[in-house]
């Protein structure tokens, strides 16, 4: 009956509707409540070695704006349109601009709402380029070295995912579905690739995922396309997650986050879906497993990790599928994507703690309270150095030890 309240209320806002997380579920839901968190033999220390504000902290439920690092620079931005280059050694700041600066007064006005987020769609790097999406849904190219507005182009709507960049194409993935391929050098719209949405969806869409060759997107219907670069022709479109329920909720597959390639096999994972690994030379799938998940997957030492929608961290064997480890320490937390540095795997959760945990095993080494208003931001690392930024956009760098 909450579930069905819940959806009701959904339905009465809008025909199209989103939820931002599960946590809307959680509030109302006194049943579904955090695990507390258990004492563990710590192992490692991580050691602050420096922290800066980037902008203005969005407070409650936030995109998820990660950082991005490239040779000795690491960009950031802060949903209130703030984006900074900085020295990934000490946190000096090389540039710093406002994306609302690239609006006359009157767009300004027009593009974006008071008390909206200006950043939506995180950042993307490359070729020389820092790339995000606006709440005005319009991609920014930024050059990485000075921070000036190289180009500005319009999207069919928001972008909460971060645009890509490869060679001469930039590709963003807008909520209404579209995904756009964009001439790197200029801007210009070269094509776009259009697929249904279903009635009710997270808010949020998958990273596309860039190769010599093509783009793989996947969709809120749990559909996965592989795209020609240059054409944008679907040369696979198939749907992977199969809807089930009696109604919108039940049936929900969106497929959002993080899609990892390895070698010429894809791996990716949707809400009350599956984990699937697909090769793309044969576009058959290797293997799969049952997985719900809304924040995506990562890879390391020969295993694919799997941050499960209540929590539940996996690590299954990237060739055959079979489970290594999982752990359910994290249970109701809200998890950030898992990400490998070094021999380890971080984790950010609601309250602000980033764990450590061992990628061999899955056991717990290390843990530290980061931000007291919680991560929603996956963390990024060089190898030596993890980086992270909370939802009061403070941006700090931290060593293990």
């Amino acid at each position: 009956m909450l579930r069905l309240l819940l959806f009701s209320i959904i339905l009465l806002t809008s025909s199209c509707a989103w939820l931002t997380d599960l946590t809307s579920l959680r509030e109302v839901d006194e049943e579904i409540k955090p695990r507390e968190l258990e004492s563990f033999k710590k192992e490692i220390e991580l050691n602050r070695l420096w922290s800066t504000k980037i902008g203005k902290g969005a407070g409650g439920q936030v995109g998820r704006l990660t950082p991005k690092i490239f040779s000795s620079r690491i960009f950031a931005a802060s949903p209130d349109g703030t984006i900074k280059a900085l020295m990934v050694s000490d946190g000096r700041e090389v540039w710093k601009v406002n994306a609302t600066e690239f609006y006359q007064d009157a767009d300004r006005a027009n593009a974006f709402g008071k008390d909206v987020d200006v950043i939506t769609g995180g950042l993307g790097l490359g070729e020389g380029l820092v790339v995000l999406g606006t709440a005005a849904g319009e991609i920014l190219a930024l050059s990485q070295e000075d921070g000036e507005l190289v180009w500005r182009a319009k999207t069919s709507s928001e972008v909460l995912s971060p645009p890509q960049i490869r060679g001469d194409l930039a590709v963003a993935h807008s909520i209404d579905g579209n995904v756009s391929a964009y001439n790197a050098i200029n801007g210009d719209r070269k094509w776009t690739y259009s697929s249904m949405l279903p009635p009710l969806s997270l808010r949020g869409t998958a990273t596309p995922l860039l190769t010599s060759q093509y783009v793989v997107a996947a969709f809120a219907n749990g559909r996965l396309a592989i795209l020609n670069r240059e054409s944008g022709l679907a040369g696979f479109d198939q749907a992977i997650g199969i809807s089930k329920g009696r109604n919108d909720l039940d049936r929900l597959v969106d497929i959002d986050g993080n899609m990892v390639l390895l070698g010429q096999r894809l791996y990716f994972v949707g809400y009350q879906s599956r984990l699937v690994a697909m090769n793309l030379n044969t576009l058959r799938v290797d293997w799969s497993k049952d997985v719900s998940s809304i924040v995506g997957l990562s890879e390391g030492f020969g295993n694919v990790y799997a941050g499960h929608a209540d929590g539940v961290i996996s690590a299954y064997d990237a060739i055959t599928g079979k489970i290594a480890w999982e752990v359910d320490a994290l249970t109701n937390r809200n998890i950030t994507v898992p990400v490998a540095s070094s021999s380890y795997l971080l984790i950010g959760d609601f309250q602000g703690y980033l764990h450590v945990i061992a990628q061999s095993d899955g056991r717990f080494v290390g843990r530290r309270k980061v931000d007291r208003s919680g991560l929603n931001g996956g963390v990024v690392s060089d190898g030596a150095r993890v980086y992270v930024i909370g939802n009061n956009s403070n941006l700090s760098a931290y060593e293990i030890r």
